[in-house]
């Protein structure tokens, strides 16, 4: 018996005689899209640093515009402003002119009156600045007076001079030799009156002998700036203010008042 024949098709591969055969156009058009996307896609991808760059410049040239518009804009509304106010300035101007003018274009009776208004209320206004002055004046001349000891009646005494915190010195008496220097140990003898110096003064404190170092901060703030620069036998009066002395606290003379010291230099070391 012999076999039927079975017909074997060849199966093309890319090895046979198919792979030779011509391109369809569908197959020619696909590979065309395909190339044309591969160059755009390198053209663009070699292409983005240059790009980059013109937008940067572009951006700054942008800013640029945007910031001159800005000041233009600045300066046509300061011009703005300033002509403004210059119409307001002649306004005002025009005004006064017209009130000043008597006989003007105003009726010369109401032009009258408002000139004489006008000149009341400035006379008032001056009265109302020198009131407001004066009571500041009298004001810092008690302030003065309470806390620095400046101001008041007590420096209109002959020979008395003021140093620093409001305290007024007098030499009555100049010693002889060195003087007394911050550091050194001086011995005096003072008397304390308030309300003014000698017998119709209020004694307050004295002593024959007291010992205490220049300038250590042993003794009130006006006796390290009032003694400093003393020769022994000399003697000095202090009028020592509040500041320079027990500030608010009453020691016998008032809280606040003024201290009357009265100090001879017996000796110093």
């Amino acid at each position: 018996a012999t076999m039927p024949k079975v017909e074997t098709r060849e199966v093309a591969t890319g090895t046979g005689d198919s792979a030779d055969r011509p391109k369809s156009k569908k197959e020619l058009r696909a590979e065309k899209k395909a190339a044309r996307k591969r160059a755009e896609a390198k053209a663009t991808t070699s292409t983005d640093q240059p790009d980059s760059k013109e937008a940067t410049a572009d951006e700054k040239q942008r800013l640029r515009k945007e910031r001159r518009k800005l000041q233009l804009q600045e300066r046509e509304k300061e011009l703005r402003k300033q002509e403004r106010l210059e119409k307001k300035l002649r306004k005002q101007k025009r005004k006064r002119r017209e009130l000043h003018a008597v006989g003007g274009r105003l009726d010369p009776q109401q032009a009258q009156e408002r000139l004489e208004e006008h000149r009341r209320k400035k006379k008032q206004k001056k009265a109302n600045s020198d009131e407001k002055k004066n009571s500041e004046d009298q004001n810092k001349a008690i302030f003065d007076k309470v806390f620095n000891g400046v101001g008041a009646d007590d420096g209109d005494e002959p020979g008395f001079r003021t140093l620093e915190m409001g305290l007024k010195v007098c030499d009555v008496a100049v010693g002889e030799g060195d003087i007394a220097r911050r550091g050194s140990l001086l011995t005096v003898q003072y008397k304390l009156t308030g309300g003014c110096f000698g017998p119709q003064g209020k004694l307050i404190d004295s002593s024959k002998k007291f010992n205490f170092r220049l300038g250590k901060g042993e003794v009130v703030r006006g006796w390290d700036l009032g003694c400093a620069g003393m020769a022994v036998g000399g003697r000095r009066r202090l009028i020592v203010p509040p500041k320079a002395g027990y500030g608010g606290e009453d020691i016998g003379a008032g809280p606040g008042a003024l201290l009357y010291f009265d100090i001879t230099l017996l000796s110093f070391r």
